[in-house]
């Protein structure tokens, strides 16, 4: 029997989340790379967006005009309750969608994107084989809970979402095995609907190398959050030696509720440390080519897609022991892994500024096996495979259902 092919891919952004979101934060034109990759294998691209309805005109200038002609942008309803809003998009996919030979639905993470399930089940009503893919790049009801409390409403009302999603999804797809793992214990998920593909990082540019850097620049680039431990690197910033502190100097690049707490702390030491707001994507990447560390010592992670980037620029990373940044730093040869306690920060910063070799050879090799492992040319057959398996495992239930309704 030969395999279902599929025409259409339906994008399901997290709820809340809108293109036009994305353009402001400048993260745009990297999350539509991998899409840019599928544009030689689906005629048609439709993206469920938490926008208005002008929220299609942020993708001017991001996709190629050719694959531009291509993307149907279906927003959400405002002023409906959820059941309604459900029911309507649901619909208008269907509706874009029609005379297609079989569509593939997938989430772009799993937060709120349980409207997923419904999207799917509409399209086999009409008739059309449709795949659906439940992706997440981290454990979106873990960091919830750890945010909210286990027991928090948000926390229970985020593992209903997720459980529906993946128990509704013909692969649930997550960025690293332990993930997998997870979920797969969490909603009793049989290991044949479960793969893992990894987040991907963009190549376009070589590594830089230790002279191409500034050698007082250290970096921090995330949320300023309880999570994520920035006070830590404050505080080491303070503990350098005062030979190594008067060099150096750590920016610290993002926003959040922690921030001026951050902003008062780093005066009461008189830390080398300064602050940026939120850079675009292209931004970053300049700064992680030009940081001779970047940090990273928080407590909990996905697959940080931030140190991953780092390591594919070739700068040496410094993170904390932890989940999530163990599965993409391999202690001593592409990084160095360390507890999170500023005495242990301080210490290894300051060893590292005093051995440039030693920089070179961590960033060398982060930046040879994050390109190898996480380039977008070896993500895209990975994710093409999941797509032909989310659609072949959906044929089945396209024709039950099918015949249920008849």
């Amino acid at each position: 029997m030969n395999e279902p092919t599929a025409d259409t891919l339906v994008i399901v952004l997290p709820g809340g989340v809108s293109l036009r979101s994305w353009a402001q934060k400048g993260v745009l034109a990297r999350e539509w790379r991998l899409y840019e990759g599928l544009k030689e294998h689906y005629e048609r691209f439709v993206i469920v967006s938490y926008g208005d309805g002008e929220d299609a005109s942020a993708l001017a200038g991001v996709p190629s005009p050719e694959t531009l002609k291509k993307i149907t942008v279906i927003s959400s309803t405002n002023g409906l309750g959820a059941h309604d809003a459900t029911a309507s998009i649901s619909m208008r996919v269907a509706e874009a969608c029609e005379g297609a030979k079989g569509v593939v639905v997938k989430t772009h993470q799993m937060s709120r994107s349980d409207v997923a399930v419904s999207i799917a089940e509409a399209l086999r009503l009409r008739g059309m084989t449709t795949g659906l893919i439940a992706r997440g790049g981290y454990l979106w009801t873990r960091f919830v809970a750890f945010e909210s409390g286990s027991e928090s409403p948000q926390a229970i009302a985020a593992s209903v979402q997720e459980g529906n999603l993946c128990r509704g999804a013909d692969v649930v797809v997550g960025s690293t095995r332990e993930m997998i793992e997870d979920l797969a214990w969490r909603y009793g998920l049989e290991t044949s609907r479960c793969a893992v593909v990894p987040c991907f990082v963009l190549t376009d540019h070589e590594p830089t190398t230790p002279s191409e850097r500034d050698p007082g620049l250290l970096l921090y680039s995330g949320p300023l959050v309880a999570r994520k431990r920035v006070k830590v690197l404050v505080q080491a910033m303070a503990e350098l030696p005062e030979e190594t502190r008067g060099k150096v100097k750590l920016r610290i690049v993002g926003d959040g509720p922690e921030r001026e707490a951050l902003e008062s702390l780093a005066r009461e030491l008189n830390a080398p440390v300064e602050f940026s707001p939120r850079q675009t994507h292209g931004e970053l990447l300049e700064m992680l080519s030009k940081c001779t560390l970047f940090l990273q010592p928080s407590e909990l992670e996905g697959q940080p897609i931030t140190v991953l980037e780092a390591m594919a620029s070739g700068a040496p990373v410094l993170v904390a022991n932890s989940q999530g940044l163990d599965s993409v730093v391999t202690h001593g040869m592409n990084g160095l892994r360390i507890q999170a306690t500023p005495e242990a920060f301080a210490t290894a910063i300051d060893e590292l500024l005093r051995d440039a070799d030693w920089r070179e050879v961590i960033g060398s090799a982060a930046a040879n096996t994050t390109r190898a492992e996480f380039g977008l040319s070896t993500i895209l057959p990975q994710e093409l495979r999941t797509h032909q398996r989310a659609l072949t495992l959906g044929a089945a239930k396209t024709l039950c259902k099918l015949r249920a309704s008849a």
